[in-house]
């Protein structure tokens, strides 16, 4: 296990001494041109108007500076991330994994005691050991030793990418924070830190094209990185695409664009500064082919062409974005850009993937067992976002008390169960998850949140159902076929059963009134195909 305990500094005084008597710059003075306005006013065009080929002959010559990897002498990547990923203090930087502080000093001698450096984008995928891609900030952490060792050059996405599902192991390593995962093939980062890694890589595959020579390789991220010559190739562009989306840059990571530039490299991520080029670049996401499948790359991405949001068709003059949820519509609001039409409330129930489709209260002793089903609507890569809550008796909303965890494809099915044994003996399975938020009785409500608001519910909040037309104690309800999730209950769009419909029963099998365990259609059998999206403007 890496030591997260503070260290003694003896030995590391003489470097804490320099560090905090000199700018950590490896150069004369600071780069005085890497505000965003100044940095990209010698394009021909607005960024957002910029080809691909400008904006990489913009972040290559601007790279002005190749810092040595490990040095005796000060302005190493070792002291370059000390600086642009430390806490204000300076004294801790955050592991990328892990999701935790630790001292910055000391830090890894290869005994993998303390922290070390990842590369995001994997050496053994075409980064050299020579070139400017091997000591570039924008794609190298702080991260835990045994970790980094676990992710090892896997691609980034969920499991079941490329490898069956049921090869999934969560966390991804018993240091790693709770929302990894990982499988033979992919490697899943904590939530917070997706979107910051997505354009981590965009700007690896932006930045070297393979025309410096023999240092550097053309670096492409895709769908089918295995297919990329050289071995150059990362993925899962289609997840990256969407974490970028899920999580946009904030202010730490803005500031930390701007310190790459102005005190160690001289260029800047223009992901991070322009959102929109990501879809301008690249598309939109691709559909997994189903569970370990990965994805058809003989199918171009989604056209991010002439599109509209709910107020009219983008004119001549805005930027269209298109992506494959809803979900997206509004994410860079606040960040430049004027969107138009869009409520938090509003967003978040267009653009839930998940819905819950039925409700069990049992037979077996303790009124045992008592869930919630749900399923996936469309594929959930993050199932963090979501989570449920009880109202008991009518009391009210006590809001999302359990969170989910992990991701769901399309068309599956999780369930969350007050307890596990009683659910296998009577549905004979394992739940997904149990949680004592589900000790509830058939006359309380439930409700699913997405975002911390609530997108579809079970039963009334404020009115205990003992009596009411929705009761289903000592029995259930399933959702409608072709249903979709809505925060205000509608009994017409469930089936009940009578209550005391299971007394006696010892399983779902056997049972007279057996519940439709995981029968639900959205409409019919669920498909991989995708369904078109509204896109959003975003208006300059």
């Amino acid at each position: 296990m890496m030591r997260t305990s503070s260290p003694s500094r003896t030995g590391f005084g003489a470097i804490l001494t320099l560090a905090s008597c000199r700018s950590p710059f490896v150069s004369s003075q600071p780069y005085l041109d890497c505000d965003v306005a100044t940095y990209y006013s010698s394009l021909p065009t607005p960024p957002t108007d910029t080809a691909r080929y400008d904006m990489h002959n913009l972040i290559k010559s601007t790279h002005r500076d190749q810092l040595p990897y490990s040095s005796s002498a000060y302005g190493d990547v070792w002291d370059a991330l000390i600086d642009v990923d430390s806490d204000s203090s300076g004294d801790n930087v955050k592991l990328v994994y892990k999701d935790i502080w630790v001292p910055a000093f000391p830090h890894d001698f290869g005994t993998c005691e303390y922290w070390n450096r990842e590369h995001l984008w994997s050496r053994s995928h075409g980064v050299g050991s020579s070139g400017k891609d091997n000591t570039d900030l924008h794609h190298l952490r702080p991260s835990d030793c045994n970790v980094n060792s676990a992710r090892s050059n896997l691609y980034f996405g969920i499991c079941g990418t490329a490898a069956p599902s049921s090869q999934c192991t969560s966390p991804a390593h018993q240091e790693a924070a709770f929302d990894t995962e990982k499988d033979s093939t992919t490697f899943l980062p904590p939530v917070d830190v997706r979107g910051d890694i997505a354009r981590a890589i965009l700007y690896m595959d932006l930045r070297y094209d393979g025309d410096e020579g023999s240092t550097t390789l053309d670096l492409v991220v895709s769908d089918c990185p295995e297919t990329v010559p050289n071995g150059a190739g990362m993925g899962y562009l289609s997840q990256l695409l969407l974490w970028h989306l899920e999580d946009p840059p904030d202010v730490e990571e803005k500031q930390r664009n701007g310190k790459v530039c102005t005190e160690w490299q001289g260029n800047r991520n223009p992901f991070i500064d322009y959102p929109e080029l990501a879809s301008i670049y690249h598309g939109g996401s691709r559909p997994l082919l189903g569970d370990g499948l990965g994805y058809d790359c003989t199918v171009p991405p989604p056209s991010v062409g002439a599109c509209s949001d709910d107020s009219g068709p983008c004119s001549s003059v805005d930027q269209c974005l298109c992506s494959s949820s809803a979900t997206n519509r509004n994410l860079f609001e606040g960040g430049g850009s004027l969107l138009r039409g869009w409520s938090p409330s509003s967003r978040n129930l267009q653009s839930s993937k998940l819905m819950m489709t039925g409700v069990f209260d049992g037979p077996l002793p303790g009124g045992l067992p008592k869930m919630v089903e749900l399923y996936a609507l469309e594929e959930v890569l993050d199932l963090s976002v979501y989570g449920v809550g009880s109202a008991n008796n009518g009391r009210g909303t006590d809001g999302e008390e359990f969170t989910l965890t992990g991701s769901a494809p399309i068309g599956s099915f999780v369930t969350v169960s007050y307890e596990a044994v009683a659910f296998l003996d009577y549905f004979g399975e394992t739940p997904s998850f149990t949680s004592g938020t589900l000790n509830v009785n058939g006359d309380d409500a439930i409700e699913l949140f997405f975002n911390g608001e609530v997108v579809d519910s079970f039963g009334d909040n404020s009115v205990d159902g003992t009596g009411q037309a929705w009761e289903y104690m000592d029995g259930w309800a399933y959702r409608n076929v072709g249903s979709a999730p809505t925060s205000a209950f509608q009994i017409s769009e469930w089936t009940l059963s009578k209550e005391n419909a299971v007394d006696g029963c010892t399983d779902n099998d056997s049972c007279s009134s057996s519940f439709p365990f995981k029968t639900f259609e959205a409409g019919g059998t669920p498909t991989l195909e995708p369904t078109p999206t509204p896109c959003l403007c975003l208006h300059e």
